[in-house]
């Protein structure tokens, strides 16, 4: 085989081997073509690999770094077009913690890739950009260490197997210590009840930009479960108790959700109507920026403990429904109004208006604060005097004008 020099490609310093070759590179084609490559320094010691932005297309055994395999911990082959891997090309990479497959064309990944000796030491394993379909129940077989594994945007991945007929989940007990899984952008319409139920320690859960139409039952089955992404989609109601048994979550994120209308009270279990044996979660953050919420639920969470609430850019209802909010932007003790705010902490209480009913369209909350709907009802006549002097023009996303 013929040896070539590609010193200039590639630097050995610190420990890390670095062959990336940037994407003005890539796409001039001036980049590695193959992953033969061997370190001719003896001495040098390579934990962190970085083979991005080349042409590789085939991972061969023996092939990657021979002879210096044993010390690197993290291999990283963003945006390079592989589309097949031997088996058992990473046996000989005994300290290896972080895989990362990011923006290449794999179609199949299995356990004779993803074997015993790997899945020793394994911890990171990011598919990003691929176009990975039908997984085996035996692909994470050996993935004992795992704690981070990322789908995102293989738009046709499958996540369950069928054994006998019957719907067996690809996610087995031997990944029971993960606790990172994004399944974003795989173009994801529903789920198998039970394809979450062998990942007891998740913490980190990330389905946005799919097209649920309603909450995935098989949340409920993550209890550890403390962050939970499911932005960009096409739910339309959040209902009884679809936030049940989620005891341990801390932050919610649902928006930019435009047909999500409507909230159940007891979507988190608050009512304690004997629809779930685990106490409501006490969350931290909880956005639903950029939906069509008409009325957010006095009753839906614990609110004083929510240090930050975004419900901007929602059609808001101001009726006695919502007074416990709008009254509670005055407050000389607010509960939650300071935690009005966007994700990047700027508060935006003074801004919220009223979208129904029409006579009150535009009105700021802040102007009708105070003793709003405090019999049970309101003045009407009252409130129209407070509002907002403004001509409105030019129909809002909502067809209305006033």
């Amino acid at each position: 085989m013929r040896s070539l020099n590609i010193d200039g490609k590639c630097t050995c310093i610190n420990e890390t081997l670095n062959c990336n070759q940037g994407s003005l590179a890539y796409y001039n084609n001036d980049v590695l073509q193959h992953s033969n490559i061997q370190i001719r320094n003896k001495n040098f010691t390579a934990k962190i690999v970085n083979f991005q932005f080349n042409k590789f297309t085939f991972l061969k055994k023996n092939e990657i770094l021979s002879g210096h395999e044993s010390k690197v911990e993290e291999l990283d082959f963003y945006y390079n077009d592989i589309a097949t891997i031997e088996n058992g090309t990473f046996d000989k990479f005994l300290s290896l913690k972080k895989l990362d497959f990011e923006f290449n064309s794999l179609t199949f990944i299995d356990e004779r890739i993803l074997t015993k000796q790997l899945g020793s030491t394994l911890k990171e394993l990011n598919f990003y950009g691929n176009d990975i379909q039908n997984l085996s129940i035996n692909t994470f077989q050996y993935c004992t260490k795992l704690t981070s594994l990322n789908f995102q945007h293989n738009e046709r991945i499958n996540l369950v197997a069928k054994i006998n007929g019957i719907n067996v989940t690809v996610f087995p007990e031997a990944l029971e210590n993960l606790k990172y899984l994004n399944l974003a952008s795989c173009k994801l319409k529903e789920f198998d009840e039970n394809v979450f139920i062998n990942l007891r320690s998740l913490k980190t859960l990330i389905l946005s930009d799919n097209l649920f139409t309603s909450i995935p039952k098989a949340i409920k089955m993550l209890p550890t479960l403390q962050h939970l992404d499911i932005r960009s989609s096409l739910i339309r109601s959040i209902n009884d108790c679809d936030f049940c048994n989620l005891s341990n979550l801390k932050t919610i994120f649902l928006s930019d959700s435009p047909a999500l209308t409507y909230i159940d009270e007891n979507a988190f279990g608050a009512l304690n109507n004997h629809s779930t044996t685990l106490p409501p979660p006490k969350l931290n953050d909880l956005s639903l920026h950029n939906c069509n919420i008409h009325v957010l639920p006095e009753k839906l969470l614990d609110w004083k403990n929510i240090s930050l609430i975004d419900i901007s850019n929602n059609p808001l209802s101001c009726n006695c429904s919502m007074a416990w909010l709008i009254n509670d932007i005055n407050a000389t003790s607010p509960l939650c109004a300071n935690s009005l705010k966007n994700y990047l902490g700027t508060s935006y209480k003074n801004k919220l208006v009223c979208h129904y009913p029409n006579v009150l369209y535009g009105t700021h909350l802040y102007k009708i604060s105070g003793d709003f709907c405090s019999n049970g009802t309101f003045d009407l006549e009252e409130i129209v005097k407070k509002r907002d002097e403004i001509y409105y023009a030019c129909e809002d996303d909502y067809g209305r004008t006033k």
